[in-house]
């Protein structure tokens, strides 16, 4: 009776290792995924920096100017030939008409300037 009791002992403590061993197993390979992901994350970061970069580089003023006034691009300033000169009333001038509600009489609603659409709707209007 005392053997088989032994036996019984021995077999519940060789699972209870295995158990632990695979618990172990699994935290490790579990680590090394995640140092793995960590690189590739590290990785994208780095170049999703260097593609930003790339980007305002292309978008600078600097950049567009070179491509805009090169030699082939068939662009160039405006002459003063071609610039328009408007006259404009003494009113406009000393800023006696400040918005396009005052104009038309009406009163301004202050939700409507708010939301951003109602000059948009009343441009559609008049």
């Amino acid at each position: 009776m005392r053997l088989s009791k032994l036996l019984k002992w021995i077999g519940f403590g060789t699972l209870l290792a295995l158990v632990y061993i695979h618990m172990q197993m699994n935290i490790i390979q579990l680590a090394y995924e995640g140092k793995n992901k960590e690189v590739s994350i590290r990785h994208l970061v780095e170049e999703n920096g260097y593609m930003t970069y790339n980007i305002l580089t292309l978008k600078s003023a600097n950049n567009l100017g070179h491509k805009l006034l090169a030699k082939d691009s068939g662009m160039d300033f405006v002459s003063s030939d071609n610039v328009k000169m408007l006259e404009a009333s003494q009113g406009e001038l000393s800023g006696e008409v400040s918005s396009p509600h005052q104009i038309a009489g009406q009163k301004s609603n202050s939700l409507v300037s708010f939301m951003s659409f109602g000059a948009s709707a009343e441009a559609k209007g008049q």
